[in-house]
């Protein structure tokens, strides 16, 4: 998992109950960046809404809040890409299609790391003339997705992904961000 030294953790929630249909989403959080401070406590509480709309068994994620710099060095390593992303995951289990909860191994399940680039999310929001706030809860259902199987190699699968993407932002009243997208290259 990726890890950096200056890291402050943060804690969604407690272990779920035992007899709950579906588990919470841990996010342990690491805030490289200030300027996503302020963001942290919403991007907590929607992943945690994914996860209960995906109504998937109890997993933990890292989630690292960083900038371009360190996201365009990772894009480099691992997708030899040399520029910046606003999200890159990097699942720690491999699921051939997208996971339902059947496919899960036992607790505990360390699901993976997603990575943000924070000037490349405000300057997409600003591009798109979208609340920041929003294009944030957006990468981060994206990168759980990601996570989860999910992927858009072709168009099948990249309407799959998007289609759900749309539902679970709407139920948040957030408009779909695939309609005038000026959001890039979506890791």
């Amino acid at each position: 998992m990726m890890k950096n030294n200056n890291q402050q953790s943060a804690v969604l929630v407690d272990e779920p109950e035992p007899d709950s249909p579906t588990g919470d989403l841990t996010i342990d959080t690491s805030i490289v960046d200030k300027r996503w401070q302020p963001l942290v406590a919403e991007l907590q509480a929607h992943g945690q809404f994914v996860w209960q709309a995906l109504a998937l068994p109890a997993c933990e994620l890292s989630l690292v809040l960083d900038n371009d710099a360190a996201v365009q060095q990772l894009n480099h390593s691992y997708r030899d890409k040399n520029k910046p992303t606003n999200v890159l995951s990097f699942p720690a289990l491999d699921f051939a299609q997208p996971a339902t909860s059947d496919d899960f191994p036992a607790p505990p399940i360390l699901l993976g790391d997603i990575i943000m680039a924070y000037e490349t999310l405000a300057r997409e929001a600003d591009e798109g003339a979208i609340s920041l706030t929003d294009h944030a809860r957006h990468l981060l259902t994206h990168g759980l997705l990601h996570l989860l199987g999910y992927d858009h190699q072709d168009d099948a699968q990249a309407s799959h992904m998007e289609q759900l993407e749309v539902r679970l932002l709407a139920q948040c009243g957030i408009a779909n961000p695939y309609l005038n997208s000026t959001t890039g290259d979506l890791s």
